[in-house]
């Protein structure tokens, strides 16, 4: 039973039950987070070592049998700390997708060196084990998380300093294992610039595709080598790779991560949210978005009763209720048996003071439970009484 029958359940008033409602998932379905965290140790031939991984589930994961994209964060867990809590909001608001997050620390700072630079150079005696990194993440890590979790084929990296590096080479060296990346203050002048010198063959791969969000700080240092691949990857004219450089002039290295990874992840999810234009076209548009939707990121991406529900609610919190009658319209035309479809109309018209309209969609929806849920059957049809006799 979710958190919405429960409250209706336990006797909790209209007014309070859709506040909550408005208020969204964060106030009506919060759940702590260590019961989403798992720690886990993976024993790596390719490395020669352990790694620990802090996997970061979405809410309802145990009781879905949803698949999810994977988010692969690079570096410290600091890291894993802003980026879980922002994928949170982004994905309760309809703006990304719920993710999968998995946070890859660095044991040392030698690991941190090893791992992240492609080339060896003399002042870093640990350097240029980016290539056995990359062998891990795509033979043994990746295919961890596939077999023990529920994960779409879209991933996307994300990289710091010299693992933002790291990130650029992964996208020039292996095409197709990430499809997105995301870059804060990525370390492209070390070894003299060794990356433009690598990318320029590796750019003429048709697969060196997916998206590339490249943001930085008001770093100076930094800023040149990324405005340099900017300009190499305009000439490369590459139809399959969409990127965006963005510089945060009011923050530093300590303090642009957390910009460059919420804007960075918006970008890359351009889109994901359905135009109420779209919706008010009728389910053949809708249908038609999705399937776009699909081919953009690489896997089926339905229009989903909970996709459309989430766009409804929205539209209520911006006061724009004739687009969220439409879609709530469309989404009780696409999802006819759902009890639920009928009740977000009920709230709406509701809302709107359109209380024949309101006591009608409580009954449809009583309908709709009777047989699964009686008893949310019956505050249903109290709900269209109460609404009757005003």
């Amino acid at each position: 039973m979710n958190q919405r029958h429960l409250l209706i359940k336990a006797g909790v008033p209209i007014c309070v039950f859709a506040a909550i409602l408005l208020a969204g998932p964060s106030l009506a379905q919060e759940k702590p987070e260590a019961s989403a965290v798992r720690t886990v140790s993976l024993a790596s031939k390719i490395l020669n070592e352990t790694r620990e991984l802090r996997i970061r589930l979405p809410e309802g994961y145990e009781q879905s049998v949803e698949r999810y994209p994977v988010l692969i964060q690079l570096g410290g867990g600091s890291h894993f700390a802003y980026s879980t809590a922002i994928v949170d909001l982004l994905a309760k608001n309809d703006h990304i997708p719920a993710l999968i997050v998995v946070s890859l620390s660095d044991p040392t700072p030698r690991h941190h060196y090893r791992d992240s630079t492609p080339t060896k150079v003399d002042y870093l005696p640990a350097s240029g084990g980016a290539p056995a990194f990359l062998k891990f993440l795509k033979e043994e890590l990746i295919p961890h998380l596939e077999a023990n979790l529920r994960t779409q084929p879209f991933r996307i990296l994300c990289g710091h300093g010299l693992s933002g590096l790291f990130a650029v080479y992964a996208l020039l060296e292996s095409p197709g294992t990430f499809g997105g990346f995301i870059t804060d203050g990525a370390s492209l002048t070390f070894d003299n610039s060794m990356i433009f010198e690598y990318a320029r063959p590796k750019l003429a791969d048709p697969k060196a595709g997916g998206f590339l969000y490249l943001g930085v700080g008001n770093e100076q240092e930094t800023i040149p080598g990324l405005r340099r691949l900017d300009e190499l990857l305009k000439k490369s004219a590459l139809a399959v790779l969409t990127w965006k450089l963005e510089i945060e002039q009011d923050e530093d290295q300590g303090t642009a991560a957390l910009p460059v990874f919420y804007k960075g992840l918006k970008w890359i999810y351009s889109g994901w949210r359905m135009p109420a234009d779209i919706a008010a076209a009728g389910l053949p548009a809708v249908r038609a978005y999705y399937a776009d939707l699909s081919k953009k990121y690489g896997y089926e991406i339905p229009a989903s009763e909970k996709a459309l529900s989430g766009r409804g609610f929205q539209l209520i919190r911006e006061q724009r209720f004739a687009d969220a009658e439409k879609v709530f319209l469309l989404n009780a035309q696409a999802y006819p048996d759902s009890h639920q479809v009928f009740m977000n109309l009920a709230f709406l018209f509701e809302r709107m003071k359109d209380w024949k309209q309101a006591a009608d969609s409580y009954e449809k929806a009583a309908e709709k439970a009777a047989k699964a849920q009686p008893d949310l059957a019956n505050y249903y049809r109290a709900q269209a009484e109460r609404l009757r006799k005003r």
